[in-house]
């Protein structure tokens, strides 16, 4: 597959130095190019990653984590004690769930740096 890939890429960037879409690239001329967000990634797996990112997939370690923030934001704004319960045990939920996905525990005991924010937080909204 990597193969047909690479085929395909080499027609179409001939193709464009054919059609002289190259000719105008003055605005790269002497800078250099944009970093490659991809290299942290092996690569032997940037491609592969770049497709599913084209294609709108997103992993789920970073879908986990905008449903944390989410949530957290949705308990600052919580009013009703229910309501905040529900979403302590939702956020609880979503951190487990990271938590195994990464194969690591995630450190929210009093001696993390998010324990006084909580803290702070949910003593702010009692006043």
């Amino acid at each position: 597959m990597l193969i047909a890939i690479q085929r395909i890429a080499e027609q179409r960037i001939q193709q464009a130095m054919e059609e002289g879409t190259f000719k105008d690239l003055s605005h790269w001329k002497n800078k250099p190019l944009p970093r490659d967000e991809m290299e942290h990634v092996p690569a032997d797996l940037r491609m592969g990653y770049r497709i599913l990112k084209n294609a709108g997939y997103v992993p789920e370690e970073v879908a986990l984590r905008k449903e944390i923030a989410r949530t957290e934001d949705l308990l600052s704004h919580c009013c009703d004690e229910q309501q905040k319960y529900s979403q302590l045990k939702k956020l609880n939920l979503l951190r487990h769930k990271l938590e195994c996905r990464m194969g690591r525990p995630l450190r929210l005991g009093e001696d993390s740096d998010y324990y006084p924010r909580v803290v702070e937080t949910l003593a702010g909204e009692r006043d």
